[in-house]
């Protein structure tokens, strides 16, 4: 072993050699400690938060949305979806009308009302299967939304609900509800709202607030009669294999439709600010916190003077019995590199085991602030390695003034101070 490693391992003992480590050289380890384990625990939350709500817009979403910007664009719509599905890489087509109505709701029938805005959403239920996870999410599970056999004599279209919003306005599965929309000619004064009545048959839930408190689904040739054409949007709902390639198939399918009549959107131009802030938040995060490490390393620096204060006679010694400049330097070095090392592999361990904690506890979050209703965890190795590498390159960084200190001491004077 290198004179300079056995030195400095000798200077990180205390003094009568009761402990292996100073306790100088433990508050030095658990600064470090302290600051990679929250960087690593803090990036995995905004990893699992990014990544589930990703997960789960894109289910609900749909991967690529085309529009039918005329009515002859709609009437032509299983042409169109022929014609998507033939592009590689698209799996499904499933068609849609979407607009907006306000639920009216008799709590106490004649005494308490409640009313909610909410989008409606027309679909084929077993297409609309192939292309989102939603139908699937669906309780009691449903074939068709044909109501049968609630025998109060009303034949009525049936009518699922988000669960939050069922919550909301205190619907129950089988009670009648009726939406109500205005038609495009309505802001001319010629024509009444639309009303139509429904039945509650299921409520689903997607873990996304934002769209559990808003949304409803009604079948689509209920959609189709329900709203006129100006007052809503038509289209087809698109499925891809590779959610990342998005912007491709969305330019190769609008160039293979090829006409005015079409227009076309997918979930990361939808949805780009949103990710792009997460994605400013966690540099942010990062360059934060690192502030944590940035402090161990002043205190590291702290206790290098201390130990190179202490210890000058014996580096007078040392040098006057031959050590090099390079030889002493390398001592504090190594010390400061050692406590780096230990108070980074003890923080990484630290902050996995504590996310593996937080993903088994699941905490619970308040869904209308978060848009997701659980505390998600996902570790990233890459996160994990930047941040360990982070934490060793400051420590080391820490300990070149000192050393350089520490070598320049003339070898005469260190045997004098004393």
């Amino acid at each position: 072993m290198h004179y300079s490693i056995s030195i400095a391992l000798k200077y990180l003992r205390t003094k009568r050699r009761r402990g292996f480590i100073s306790r100088v050289t433990a508050i030095a380890i658990i600064g470090t400690l302290v600051g990679v384990a929250t960087l690593i625990i803090v990036l995995s939350l905004m990893n699992g938060f990014e990544n589930e709500l990703r997960s789960r817009i894109v289910e609900f979403n749909t991967h690529i949305l085309v529009f039918a910007r005329t009515q002859g664009a709609w009437a032509g719509v299983d042409s169109a979806a022929t014609l998507v599905e033939s592009v590689p890489g698209v799996v499904a087509t499933s068609p849609f009308i979407r607009g907006e109505a306000l639920i009216y709701y008799d709590v106490v029938p004649g005494v308490r009302v409640k009313t909610k805005g909410a989008i409606v959403k027309g679909l084929d239920l077993e297409r609309e299967r192939a292309v989102s996870s939603v139908i699937d999410s669906i309780t009691p599970p449903i074939s068709s939304f044909a109501v049968e056999g609630f025998g109060d004599g009303k034949d009525l279209p049936g009518i699922v609900l988000g669960k939050d919003l069922a919550d909301e306005l205190l619907v129950y599965f089988g009670e009648v509800l009726t939406l109500v929309t205005a038609p495009a000619e309505f802001r001319t004064g010629k024509m009444i709202p639309q009303t139509q009545e429904f039945r509650v048959i299921g409520f689903f839930r997607t873990g996304v607030y934002e769209f559990d408190s808003r949304f409803v689904y009604i079948g689509l040739e209920d959609a189709g009669r329900f709203f006129d054409f100006e007052s809503a949007t038509h289209g087809l709902g698109v499925r891809i294999k590779d959610i990342y390639a998005a912007d491709k198939v969305d330019a190769r399918i609008l160039s293979l439709l090829d006409s005015p009549a079409y227009g076309t959107n997918n979930w990361i131009q939808m949805n780009r600010n949103l990710f792009s802030y997460i994605k400013v938040e966690k540099i942010l995060m990062f360059l934060l916190l690192t502030l944590i490490i940035l402090i161990a390393a002043f205190n590291l620096v702290a206790m290098l003077t201390m130990v190179i204060m202490e210890k000058r006679n014996e580096i007078g010694i040392l040098r006057s019995m031959g050590a090099s400049s390079r030889g002493v330097m390398s001592i504090f070095m190594f010390q400061g590199t050692f406590i780096g090392t230990v108070g980074t592999a003890i923080g990484a361990l630290a902050g996995l085991l504590i996310c593996g904690l937080l993903r088994e506890v699941r905490i619970d979050l308040p869904p209308d602030v978060y848009f997701i209703n659980t505390l998600p965890v996902l570790v990233s190795w890459a996160d994990v390695v930047m941040v360990c590498a982070a934490s060793m390159a400051i420590c080391f960084l820490a300990t070149l003034y000192p050393s350089w200190e520490a070598c320049r001491m003339p070898p005469l004077d260190a045997i004098r101070y004393d």
